[in-house]
């Protein structure tokens, strides 16, 4: 495998880690306010998030870095042919952080509310956000022929359903680990979500993949292989069909890995019906660039690589390490002492 490819499959395997962890913070975020029904079952669910929250958030700069660094070619094109939903993505994901961690340090139960509707209105930009940037990347940006991005691909309806899927998607994620993190009304309330999210979910998904392919999205070389994608989407809705099953079955705490697996399947429809490039045309004529012409010099890609390869691993490691740490059984929606809970847990 060359170095400009293997520095792709690096960037799509480090991105879809980014949903899956992120896409937690994202999903717990939305569905904040209907899991958490009173003040303490808000806190609960804020706080099964809370000390995790920063080392999921981390992935996102170690995906975009690596991108950077490696293929700029295609950080750029991507970048600016979809730059308003991923500066939305982004400005979710930054308050949803800062909502977070200020909700706790104010005594007024009304200010706490107005962040626990901060975070939500977060979640739903950063999975909207991501949603429309993974629908553009699969549909392809108006490149020319010099190499150059046109202009901003313009919200269409197959845009639209891809940022909403991905809202639905994240929500379910989100509801399947409040639900196996905790107990009592909000675990309840959780599994009942992730419930009408996964429908919901699978319901959006396949109806975003026909519109794709009736519309003429993916007319030309925008998918590279048809029959991969087409899989992936089938996967991703009976992955979400059994968080469903998980979810109100009584086997919760499984419910997590399933919906893990639809966020990999879902994002896997467009990685997989594309490579070996990301960075297709809407332009009639324009060839699809290949991974080493957007890549950096050799040279300068080869000692990336060689270099952050260990720095990666002891980056997931570290990863392994505070999810097993921070993994507690499963607490009560009342604990003895519910300050603990607004107070963030990484400080």
């Amino acid at each position: 495998m060359s170095y400009p490819t293997l520095a792709l499959v690096a960037f799509i395997v480090l991105f879809t880690g980014y949903l899956v962890l992120a896409g937690i913070d994202y999903g717990v975020g939305l569905v904040l306010p209907r899991a958490g029904h009173d003040a303490p079952g808000r806190r609960a669910v804020v706080g099964a998030v809370g000390p995790l929250l920063l080392g999921n958030e981390a992935w996102l700069l170690v995906s975009i870095g690596a991108l950077a660094g490696t293929l700029p070619g295609l950080r750029g094109a991507l970048v600016d042919g979809a730059y308003p939903y991923a500066l939305l993505a982004f400005a979710g994901a930054l308050a949803l952080n800062a909502g977070v961690q200020l909700r706790g340090r104010h005594p007024a139960e009304r200010v706490r509310r107005a962040f626990d509707l901060l975070i939500c209105a977060a979640g739903a930009a950063a999975a909207f956000g991501w949603g429309c940037f993974l629908a553009v990347t699969a549909a392809g940006v108006s490149l020319g022929g010099d190499g150059h991005v046109r202009g901003v691909a313009a919200p269409n309806l197959f845009t639209l359903l891809g940022g909403l899927t991905m809202v639905a998607l994240l929500a379910t994620h989100g509801s399947a680990f409040v639900a196996a993190r905790l107990t009592g009304d909000p675990a309840r309330r959780a599994a009942a979500l992730g419930g009408i999210g996964a429908t919901l979910s699978a319901a959006l998904l396949a109806v975003t993949a026909l519109t794709g392919w009736v519309g003429g999205t993916f007319d030309g070389d925008a998918l590279r292989h048809p029959v991969l994608a087409a899989l992936a989407v089938v996967i991703a809705v009976a992955a979400l069909f059994l968080t469903r099953a998980l979810a109100g079955g009584g086997r919760a705490r499984l419910a997590p890995w399933a919906s893990t697996a639809a966020v990999i399947a879902a994002a896997g429809a467009v990685f997989a019906g594309k490579y070996p490039t990301l960075l297709t045309s809407t332009v009639a004529g324009v060839p699809a660039p290949t991974a080493a012409q957007l890549a950096t010099d050799q040279t300068a890609l080869a000692a990336v690589i060689w270099t952050s390869g260990p720095v990666l691993l002891i980056v997931i490691a570290a990863q392994v390490y505070l999810w097993l740490v921070l993994w507690a059984p499963a607490r009560t929606s009342a604990p003895a002492s519910p300050e603990a809970l607004d107070a963030p847990a990484f400080t």
